[in-house]
């Protein structure tokens, strides 16, 4: 019988220090801060940018190295250079100055008065989050004050951490179905300087607007004239959306590019459809009845043409 008590408590007590162990093993806490020495080489049709930055750790434990073990999921190309390891009291001090070509995904639907977030990514790629863990140095992360971006205002940068889940235990036979490693983002958010841009990019469309207004003041009769500019407005739209396109990614989104170039597109057609009406009134001996016409078809023309582009701007400035 004492044997028995004996060893039931053994048993309990193997389970209690199991507990014990499992409740006070806890991750080892990195602290990582970022300073972004610059941002240049902005490529929308490229999908990328290029930084250069510095990264450090504060760690406890010499065995970590975190350094060692860092990657840049969302890097294209990488160089690491100044790299050092110290330690500072109790803690370990480590840092190294990257300079990466990093992929970005814009999202172009409200450009030119797009607010994009510029993403860092870094991750530990060898302990998972039950034996590491990112804490941000938010107090020492920051930008320099002499970086600017040509076209792009500056509003604000953070630093956030959390875990990245992977669907896969990468053949880690203590782990199953998933795994989970220490993350962190650097993201810097940037406002594009659009006046200027939006004008360079959109005159052409505009004056293809409203040369092909302009055929409203020319007799139907005269079909030469009448015709060739509603035609040829319509030509120059259609070559000023080819160029706008060519300094932006292929995009599957309706974008506001899109949209005020097919609104272009519907007037000029509409100043056509006009035209030929206007010229029927006229031919069928109504030539008082056609300027009235054509009179009513210029103002109602421009004013609902510009109504929708100061809806759409205002909708994507404001969105």
């Amino acid at each position: 019988m004492m044997s028995f008590f004996l060893r039931r408590l053994a048993v309990l007590c193997s389970v209690l220090g199991a507990a014990a162990i499992s409740l006070t093993a806890q991750p080892d806490t990195v602290r990582i801060g970022l300073y972004v020495n610059d941002i240049y080489d902005v490529n929308l049709s490229e999908k990328s940018f290029s930084a250069q930055f510095w990264v450090w750790f504060n760690y406890p434990d010499s065995a970590l190295q975190p350094l060692e073990t860092l990657e840049f999921p969302n890097a294209k190309e990488l160089s690491e250079s100044l790299s050092f390891t110290e330690k500072k009291g109790n803690v370990w001090w480590g840092g190294k100055r990257i300079t990466a070509v990093l992929k970005k995904d814009w999202d172009i639907r409200r450009f030119p008065f797009d607010v994009q977030k510029m993403v860092i990514e870094l991750e530990e790629s060898d302990r998972d989050t039950s034996s590491l863990v990112y804490v941000a140095d938010k107090e020492n992360t920051r930008i320099d004050p002499k970086l600017g971006l040509s076209n792009w205002q500056i509003e604000r940068f953070e630093l956030s951490t959390g875990a990245r889940q992977y669907a896969t235990t990468y053949g880690d036979p203590t782990l199953t179905e998933s795994s989970a490693y220490a993350h962190a983002d650097f993201v810097l958010y940037i406002r594009r300087k659009t006046l200027g841009l939006f004008f360079s990019l959109f005159t052409g469309m505009y004056v293809s607007f409203f040369i092909s207004w302009l055929v409203f003041f020319i007799d139907p009769v005269d079909v030469d004239p009448r015709f060739g500019l509603s035609v040829g407005g319509l030509f120059a739209a259609v070559g000023n959306k080819y160029i706008v396109d060519s300094i932006l990614p292929q995009s599957t989104t309706f974008t506001l590019v899109d949209k005020l170039h097919i609104l272009t597109y519907f007037f000029l057609l509409l100043c056509i459809v006009l035209s030929v009406a206007s010229l029927r009134i006229w031919k069928n001996g109504n030539p008082e009845a056609s300027s009235r016409f054509d009179r009513r078809s210029w103002m109602v023309i421009l004013f609902s043409y510009l109504l929708a582009n100061v809806w759409l701007i205002w909708d994507a400035m404001h969105r």
